[in-house]
């Protein structure tokens, strides 16, 4: 047994910490809206280790919570344990430790937290109750509206996601993350959609239902359906929750609910559905603060839009529409011209290999050397090559100055040709990586950044090397 384990052991001891409440009676189940002030105690500290066996973080188990452990389609809280002084009445806190994530092991709630803290201490839970009662309102939000397509359709959800979450590596939301989805097994028409709507912000503005929760154990399960428990949740030990949203809905669940269909605040379901898995349908839908934070996103989307395209709101998918042809109309005229220059390159190409003693021939192009100008070039030079000559070497070099990219091919009828040119090519620029040509033909090549002193020392190898197109 190790230190850490016998100290946890005693500490245990000490302050008479043996049971713990289970997932299914935690405080934030009993009460959504308890969000700081509670106290608790250390149960266990656990060492985390990754794959390599590296200390990567901590699970703390406590007597009870008042953050809720991701579960039910409802993602995971997160807030702060306050280390009381004196573990005891005292409401001076040593510091503060942050609860990033937690997660339902079984019965057992672990507080994953990058630090320790020593089994017996007590601490005091905030809860991050912005994020909390966003998660509420889309979880509410989802009860509801599966609940009244179920009653108005015979239309069973299968499953639901709640939308994009803010992240470490994700700090910001992009418009459609606002959404969550529920899965059912045919799509809703656009009067359906507008039914639905019009009818749960009944239940938000007129006519509010109360939610309530009611705890089962073991012994009265069989009345309820649990199908969707998930088999690690041991029933004969746990409680089974059902949330009842008055009259109109009971559904088994885990997660932390609003006490009354008003605290949605609103709902906007998109009448624009994704097929999935055959006819069945992803409903999209957001409740609550999401509305608002999605037209505010929404609005500055639109009005950087309405700016760069100079026009008023309505305009701007008029607007869209002609710079997209715009853009057609640009690109057919640039594969003409690219065509036009490509074959009078491969001509040029041509005529100084017949020149070239060595048979040796470049083209460079400075400004606007795409790849695909070369690949062109490359198709226009090859149709003469085999046929007119017996050995040569050929590279073909493009330069995009805004990007400060390139990109290079290298022709011969010889592998071994081909190989050597690569190899000096790549002494001269340090960011050049391709391959082929190992049996001769074409080898191709891209240079994700050129210094002047890179550029100036490739052009000066060809001009002396190579005859110029």
């Amino acid at each position: 047994m190790t230190k850490f384990m016998q100290s946890t052991r005693k500490k245990m001891e000490t302050h008479g910490v043996t049971k713990t409440a289970m997932v299914g009676g935690l405080a934030c189940q009993r009460n959504s809206f308890l969000f700081d002030g509670f106290k608790t105690v250390v149960v266990s500290c656990e060492p985390k280790k990754d794959k390599k066996g590296k200390a990567e973080g901590y699970d703390i188990e406590l007597q009870d919570t008042i953050l809720f452990p991701e579960g039910g389609g409802q993602p995971s809280d997160s807030g702060l344990l306050r280390i009381v002084k004196g573990n005891g009445d005292s409401s001076t806190i040593n510091k503060s430790v942050q609860v990033p994530h937690i997660s339902r092991s079984g019965l057992h709630a672990k507080h994953h937290v990058k630090e320790p803290i020593e089994p017996g201490t007590t601490v005091e839970i905030v809860v991050d109750a912005v994020k909390r009662m966003g998660y509420m309102q889309q979880h509410t939000g989802q009860h509801l509206l599966s609940a009244i397509i179920e009653r108005k359709y015979q239309l069973k959800t299968i499953s639901w996601s709640m939308g994009g979450l803010i992240t470490e590596k994700k700090s910001t939301l992009e418009p459609n993350d606002y959404f969550n989805y529920i899965e059912i097994n045919r799509k809703l028409t656009e009067g359906q959609i507008t039914e639905i709507s019009d009818e749960i912000n009944q239940f938000i503005t007129k006519s509010p239902q109360e939610i309530t929760v009611v705890e089962r154990i073991s012994s009265g399960v069989d009345e309820v359906d649990t199908s969707k428990i998930p088999d690690d949740y041991d029933l004969s030990k746990g409680i089974l929750r059902t949330i009842q949203i008055g009259v109109i809905d009971s559904n088994p669940c885990c997660g932390t609910h609003l006490e009354s269909t008003s605290q949605i605040g609103s709902i906007l379901i998109l009448p624009n559905q994704t097929t999935v898995r055959g006819s069945n349908s992803k409903v999209y839908f957001m409740c609550g603060k999401r509305v608002a934070d999605y037209a505010n996103s929404a609005n500055k989307t639109l009005s950087n839009s309405k700016s760069l395209l100079s026009c008023s709101e309505s305009q701007v998918p008029e607007k869209i529409e002609m710079q997209g042809k715009k853009l057609q109309q640009s690109n057919k005229r640039e594969q003409y011209w690219i065509k036009k220059l490509a074959h009078i390159a491969s001509e040029e190409l041509r005529s100084s290999l017949k020149a070239s003693g060595k048979r040796r021939a470049y083209f460079m192009e400075e400004e606007f050397g795409t790849l695909e100008l070369l690949l062109q070039i490359f198709k226009g030079i090859s149709t003469h090559l085999n046929g007119e000559f017996e050995a040569y070497e050929i590279i073909l070099c493009g330069y995009e100055r805004q990007t400060n990219t390139g990109s290079l091919l290298i022709l011969s009828e010889s592998g071994e040709k081909i190989s050597s040119l690569a190899s000096k090519l790549g002494s001269m620029l340090q960011n050049l990586k391709g391959g082929g040509g190992k049996k001769g033909g074409k080898w191709q090549g891209k240079i994700t950044s050129i210094s002047n002193a890179e550029l100036a020392a490739l052009t000066d190898y060809l001009t002396h090397e190579f005859i110029a197109h």
